[in-house]
């Protein structure tokens, strides 16, 4: 097609009853939707869904696919003429507009009961199993994780059955992890560490379905290790190191080996807690302990995280307003940088080398490691109106994160536009907000979220595909 073809052809696409016109260039990353590099004039009232008519026309699409535009690397949330106005620009120049598939807005698919608070959530990508490891059927089936407050850990299937039951903590459970197909980690306001061999008693997923119909499979042997003089709040793992980093409320960040026969001895005797009958029982149980516990925060550490790229590289939040970056082959603090509030969780988008800090101050915070210690911070994200405790970046976008508040919310957002894309509300009917505690977001199920009203919920929009559809579990 010439480019005199495409420009009439997209003269007839698009209303002409705007008080103007403006060229734009149109450009797009991806190339399975690319079109001419050829400017065209678009009306000046045109917003993101005439943009996504006009990218449409061009391509010929049978059905329409929703667009997103990026002018200079920020989201167009406005009227072209709006933006012009705003950024002082003139309509005698050309726009560059890149253009980028929607996610649509997240659609609520299922909701799994607890008998407690939920306090964290986790999920495999089984899809990503599959071609690791020749046994990741048997816990495809089971793929999410949830800590909850009774202290036990579930694995759920998709369709909101309980697979496994893993019980032996104290107090409430403060985070889950998988650590591998085969494995999961559970932190524990009991002050222990603890990692779960995932049952399994057949060798497909049908057998495992079969379990589920059955009823859970009860797990009280764990490995556990101690160290913290108080409540891990949370854990982060580095399967290809063998590493965990734990946030504890005595201050610490500690560095734990998931190798048990490897990992130092205990100094503190711990107890597990007998599943079976009304009364459960405590036993002491042998425990090992951290390669080395670093103090230097001031308050109860709230968040850590591997480096993505470089795992001898750690980081942590706390009540503190401090974000702390650890060399994890030393055991040395090698930068702090001290901000306005309470830091209460972290995640990291690793293309754009970026920290995210969720604060009390009820907003995400963006930071730039690399940068000097005494700079600000490079963007802040507002809506939430109440504690942003739980952050996960999206498996498909470079740029985007969900988080999780206690104003009973999760949002969605594109770091190119400050405010959220979507909000997420809790499908529990009450007049109170219940608070979210934690949330991941997952490939193949969505976005997973866990909190006050005592459910799981998973919503997902378009461009998570799920391994199957959930059903809801009433």
């Amino acid at each position: 097609m010439s480019a005199e073809d495409v420009q009439a052809s997209s003269a007839t696409s698009i209303s002409d009853d705007a008080a103007g016109q403006i060229r734009i260039t149109l450009t797009t990353r991806d190339k399975s939707v690319a079109v001419p590099d050829v400017p065209l004039y678009v009306p000046l009232n045109l917003k993101r869904y005439g943009l996504s008519e006009v990218v449409n026309h061009l391509l010929a699409t049978e059905r329409p696919i929703p667009f997103d535009f990026l002018i200079n690397s920020e989201l167009l949330r406005t009227s072209l003429q709006e933006y012009i106005v705003q950024h002082g620009l003139s309509s005698e120049q050309t726009l560059t507009l890149e253009f980028t598939r929607s996610i649509l807005p997240p659609t609520f698919l299922a909701s799994y009961s607890h008998p407690d608070w939920v306090s964290s959530v986790d999920v495999i990508d089984t899809s990503a199993s599959n071609n690791n490891n020749n046994n990741s059927s048997k816990v495809a089936t089971a793929p999410i994780l949830s800590g909850c407050y009774d202290g036990i850990v579930r694995a759920w299937n998709l369709s909101g059955s309980v697979i496994s039951e893993f019980g032996g903590h104290t107090g409430p459970v403060k985070s889950v992890k998988w650590l591998d197909e085969t494995k999961i980690v559970s932190a524990s306001m009991d002050r222990s560490i603890r990692i779960w061999k995932v049952p399994v008693t057949d060798d497909d997923a049908q057998g495992a379905e079969e379990v589920g119909r059955n009823g859970p499979q009860t797990v009280t042997s764990a490995r556990t290790f101690t160290g913290h003089k108080s409540t891990v709040e949370d854990i982060a793992v580095n399967a290809a190191t063998s590493r965990m980093l734990s946030a504890g409320a005595d201050g610490a960040v500690g560095l734990w080996t998931t190798n048990y026969r490897e990992a130092p001895p205990a100094t503190v005797s711990v107890s597990i807690r007998e599943m079976s009958g009304k009364r459960r029982k405590k036993t002491p149980v042998p425990s090992r302990g951290p390669i080395s516990m670093m103090d230097s925060h001031t308050g109860p550490v709230t968040g850590v995280i591997f480096d993505a790229k470089d795992s001898t590289v750690g980081y942590s939040v706390s009540l503190d307003h401090t974000i702390k970056t650890w060399d994890l082959v030393t055991g040395a603090l090698v930068d702090t940088r001290t901000t306005s509030f309470p830091l209460l969780s972290i995640t990291a988008l690793p293309e754009l080398s970026l920290l995210c800090c969720g604060s009390s101050a009820r907003h995400v915070t963006l930071h730039d490691p690399r940068v000097a210690a005494d700079s600000s911070t490079t963007s802040t994200l507002t809506g939430h109106t109440s504690f942003v405790v739980s952050l996960s970046t999206s498996p498909e976008s470079e740029f985007m994160l969900s988080s999780a508040s206690h104003d009973g919310t999760v949002r969605v957002w594109d770091v190119r536009a400050q405010k959220s894309l979507y909000v997420i509300s809790r499908e529990a009917k009450t007049a109170d907000k219940l608070k979210v505690f934690g949330v991941h977001w997952s490939r193949n199920v969505g976005i997973v979220s866990g909190g006050e009203d005592k459910r799981v919920q998973i919503n997902r929009g378009t461009g998570l595909e799920a391994i199957s559809e959930p059903k809801t579990q009433e």
